[in-house]
């Protein structure tokens, strides 16, 4: 296929306009991850670091965390919510990732009652959904007793039938 004539006098250079355009979203680029990860805020990625994977804990003092959903159901009965595609259709880390927002807005958690009940019809709707908190204190290298924090807790509107907040 003949594509045309070839331009070989330029050395295969970029031409000034060329260069200020790549050089004008490089600094837009490094600017956008600078400020997010400044910002340190999720929604901004991927110009912002999944915070989830962006610490470490030292091996011998620290905490380490591990969060959940529990939910206690219309019934009374208290349950482990399934955070799997299958089940809910959110992941540990998506929760995880929304833990400020639940924190500054627990009416969010809302959402994850009518998930449930839109996902599993015929099972007893929840009441109450808690996001917790395992953490275990090391201390010197020494894996410390687990204590459970509710982090967040949402009272379900109308648990019979959830629906999305407005």
């Amino acid at each position: 296929m003949d594509t045309g004539p070839v331009n070989h006098q330029d050395g295969g250079r970029l031409h000034r306009v060329g260069l200020l355009l790549r050089g004008v979203v490089m600094v837009l680029v490094v600017a956008g991850i600078v400020t997010g990860t400044w910002l340190r805020n999720d929604q901004g990625w991927p110009f912002a670091p999944m915070s989830q994977f962006a610490f470490a804990v030292s091996p011998t003092d620290g905490e380490i965390h591990s969060r959940y959903l529990e939910a206690t159901t219309v019934d009374g009965d208290r349950v482990h919510v399934d955070l799997s595609r299958g089940a809910l259709g959110l992941g540990r880390a998506e929760i995880e990732g929304q833990l400020w927002s639940f924190r500054q807005q627990p009416s969010l958690m809302q959402a994850i009652a009518v998930l449930h009940a839109r996902r599993a019809p015929e099972a007893a709707r929840f009441a109450v959904v808690e996001l917790m908190d395992d953490v275990r204190v090391v201390n010197g290298g020494v894996p410390g007793p687990v204590r459970t924090d509710v982090v967040v807790s949402w009272h379900v509107v109308d648990p019979a039938d959830p629906q999305e907040l407005p």
